[in-house]
């Protein structure tokens, strides 16, 4: 519904380096954005860390399925294999977690075994290709932390399931104190992952904005919504998953 935003106000929290796509689909809908970023992306630097990287990128002739959970993991781990790869085992199947990654990977000239790219993980591991999986080593590429479902249900049937972890989520450096002199009350406020949505909490929080709480928040998914309402969220709306047009779709949702 192109122009259904117009006089709206939508605060986004994407990292600074992934927000122009977002912030651009709802200008192009008659918004007005403000971008204050709730994560910063941090690739790994410790030598203990680089050397399990190394291990996991020498070893992935090996693996029979790799997962990449995010634009991030695509970013850092193509990058690793591309050093040590410069032609790419034919063994791996690709699975990525969102539509935004699935691109990501079709960038890099990296296909994905699914069919669809917008894909929670949950969808993922509903797979027909991923039921069967006992003896597989399964890599997944992935920050530091997060949510451990993909790697506990594939280990529960029977695959041998590594982390390669590239890079660290962080709260950036000043975030409560822009917060604090934002401004303006926007009518919602958009996160895309569950460590976004906690920074934000913190921020509000320490900034003293807790009207802030009132706004239309749009999540990624119904889970994220639900961490948002028991942080002291009113009004959290879960998208069918990160991507824009689902994105896009809850936040119409909301404020019609």
């Amino acid at each position: 519904m192109p122009g259904s935003l117009h006089g709206k106000r939508i605060l986004t929290t994407r990292p600074a380096h992934q927000s122009a796509n977002w912030c651009a689909q709802l200008r192009a809908a008659g918004a007005q954005v403000d971008n204050i970023p709730m994560l910063a992306i941090e690739p790994l630097r410790e030598a203990s860390a680089l050397q399990a990287i190394k291990t996991h990128t020498l070893g992935f002739d090996q693996v029979q399925e790799a997962i990449f959970v995010s634009q991030n993991a695509v970013y850092y781990g193509v990058e690793w294999l591309e050093d040590y790869w410069p032609q790419l085992p034919q063994g791996p199947r690709y699975y990525a977690i969102g539509s935004a990654t699935a691109k990501a990977l079709l960038e890099r000239g990296i296909p994905c075994a699914q069919d669809s790219g917008h894909m929670t993980s949950e969808d993922l591991l509903a797979l027909p290709s991923l039921q069967q999986v006992a003896g597989h080593r399964i890599l997944i590429f992935s920050g530091v932390g997060g949510r451990t479902l993909i790697g506990d249900t594939l280990r529960a049937r029977g695959a041998m399931v590594t982390y390669c972890e590239l890079y660290r989520r962080t709260l950036p450096p000043g975030a409560p104190d822009t917060l604090a002199s934002y401004p303006a009350t926007p009518d919602a406020i958009s996160v895309h992952s569950g460590e976004a949505l906690a920074n934000l909490a913190h921020c509000i929080v320490q900034s003293a904005r807790g009207q802030l709480q009132y706004a239309a928040l749009i999540c990624p998914s119904v889970r994220v919504a639900k961490q948002a309402r028991a942080l002291g969220f009113k009004r959290p709306y879960g998208a069918q998953n990160a991507g824009g047009k689902a994105m896009l779709d809850a936040l119409h949702s909301a404020l019609d």
